[in-house]
């Protein structure tokens, strides 16, 4: 089945819909949800599945994912149910914004309205179930190391498990984006 997506201008002003696959081709505005698991010191990262076409096994958001033509930006929740198996709490969903987001790639050109939620909540490794073909696995960072790594003050983070985490490990975002997450990341340190 083909996803249609909108599409929208510079300005998020919606356009028409195209197919998912036209959409990063031709480089055209879209829609997604972004969401950031974190309770009251730690944020958690999603490792990409090996398996993934775009950016297998690179650290990214701990789900996200595109909004189909025929959804609104709460539908998104859905990403978090079905990549993390987890039930979301509406109450604990903090909307923080939109940022623009661009990854360009040869053949691949990803422009992005980037709808960022913060959850916070108490999570432990077995609430999870992830969608294998999706996730591969998730880890927890101290969420003022990713700030300063973010931010461009560390060259690596931590995560519980002892590996090191460098911005190389993760998709490719754009330094905006990656400033502006440490700073809505702020929301909940202060």
């Amino acid at each position: 089945m083909t996803e249609l997506l909108k599409v929208f201008d510079e300005n998020y002003k919606y356009v028409r819909e195209e197919t998912r696959e036209t959409i990063h081709k031709k480089g055209l505005w879209h829609e997604t949800f972004h969401c950031w698991l974190m309770d009251e010191t730690t944020v958690f990262l999603q490792k990409r599945s090996a398996t993934k076409k775009d950016f297998p096994s690179l650290y990214d958001i701990t789900a996200a994912g595109h909004l189909l033509a025929d959804e609104e930006v709460m539908d998104g929740v859905r990403e978090v149910e079905e990549e993390l198996g987890i039930q979301v709490d509406l109450s604990k969903l903090k909307r923080t914004g939109v940022v623009r987001d661009v990854i360009k790639l040869p053949a691949f050109i990803d422009k992005e309205f980037a709808n960022v939620f913060l959850y916070q909540s108490t999570f432990a490794p077995e609430d999870f179930t992830l969608q294998q073909e999706e996730v591969e696995s998730i880890h927890a960072v101290s969420i003022r190391d990713l700030q300063a790594l973010f931010k461009g003050d560390a060259e690596n983070v931590v995560c519980a498990e002892g590996n090191q985490i460098g911005l190389s490990d993760f998709v490719p975002h754009e330094t905006e984006y990656f400033n502006a997450i440490a700073d809505m990341l702020t929301t909940i340190t202060s």
